[in-house]
């Protein structure tokens, strides 16, 4: 018996990365972070920043997909994972105020396919080139016996550089009065799925799902959007914190954020009349659907009102949607008047 006998195939593994060795090196191009050193594919990448980074705090921050990958892998859908998987890390970086550098995935299987590894990897691929952010490496696992043949799950990690004076949060500056702006998610993202997926379960079996697969990679299966342009707002605004809205929705991920003299007000903040929103009320509780969803609001900025009326002014995407008020007693951190969409 050989390694490949008991199902691992390292030679396939090591022939679908040398197939797309040509695109892992274009994201290591005209960085604005640093370069990355020569020996790719070595046993540890190497970045080095460059003079306008060097000296700075490193940040760094984890995350995965979930299961919206069972939905994907149902629906045929994998062209958006890699995003899914990018975005849900170099999201939660902008929010410190940094600057993304580098990115590793780490991949885990039951048996390495070809008809889905190269497109989870050219998604990934691709999503860092538009975040900017070299893939530094990574890993492919196969499991088997532990993970069926046809499964996978993925994980990344994203690492950037932030001056300490510039680092965000700024908690203690976050007072009374100060307004909280949202960016437009472009759906729910990579968050609830474990809700979504047995909602759909249920209404297929009671034969009462009434949307076609098209539908569900349209609006369900989007992948989430990545906020690039957050670098260059901190360049020109004065920013006291930004938070991403991922699980939890706005209840768990704002107060996060916020010190423990304030509060924060919200009426009917819901930003969009995205489709899969409607949907998902005809089937569940509003609350249910604020307690975790991100209800439309990808990412939420807090600054002064002055700071706030001149984003509002040049970038019409953001909205006003909350403001900051001082708290009083065992006041909740955060209150969210919702009405039906």
């Amino acid at each position: 018996m050989n390694y490949k006998q008991a199902g691992v195939d390292t030679e396939k593994a090591q022939k679908l990365i040398s197939n797309l060795k040509g695109s892992i090196v274009s994201t290591h191009e005209s960085l604005p972070t640093g370069r990355v050193g020569k020996d790719f594919g070595g046993f540890a990448g190497l970045f080095s920043p460059n003079q306008k980074f060097q000296g700075k705090d490193i940040v760094a921050c984890t995350d995965g997909v979930g299961t919206k990958i069972q939905l994907c892998r149902k629906y045929d859908y994998l062209e958006g994972l890699g995003q899914d998987l990018v975005a849900m890390c170099v999201n939660d970086l902008y929010c410190t105020g940094a600057t993304p550098a580098f990115f590793l995935d780490y991949m885990s299987c039951g048996k390495l396919g070809d008809a889905w590894y190269s497109r989870l990897m050219q998604s990934i691929i691709d999503a860092c080139k538009y975040s900017q952010m070299a893939l530094l490496g990574g890993e492919t696992a196969e499991h088997p016996g532990v993970i069926a043949d046809d499964d996978f799950d993925l994980a990344g990690f994203s690492v950037g550089f932030v001056d300490e004076k510039e680092r965000l949060p700024k908690k203690d500056s976050i007072a009374a009065g100060d307004i909280l702006l949202g960016l437009p998610s472009n759906g729910i993202h990579s968050n609830g799925f474990s809700l979504v997926r047995k909602l759909l379960n249920e209404l297929e079996q009671n034969n009462e799902l009434d949307i076609d697969g098209e539908w569900v990679k349209k609006h369900l299966l989007r992948p989430t959007r990545i906020y690039k342009k957050l670098p260059e707002l901190l360049n020109q605004f004065k920013i006291k914190a930004i938070a991403h809205i991922t699980g939890g929705g706005l209840k768990e991920n704002i107060p996060r954020i916020l010190n423990d003299d304030v509060s924060v007000e919200m009426k009917n903040p819901f930003l969009d009349t995205l489709p899969v929103y409607h949907y998902l009320q005809k089937h569940l509780d509003l609350k249910a659907m604020y307690d975790t969803f991100n209800m439309g609001i990808g990412i939420v900025v807090v600054c002064d009102e002055f700071e706030a009326e001149k984003i509002l002014a040049q970038d019409s995407e953001f909205k006003k949607v909350g403001l900051v008020k001082n708290k009083k007693g065992k006041e909740t951190a955060i209150d969210i008047e919702t009405q039906s969409l």
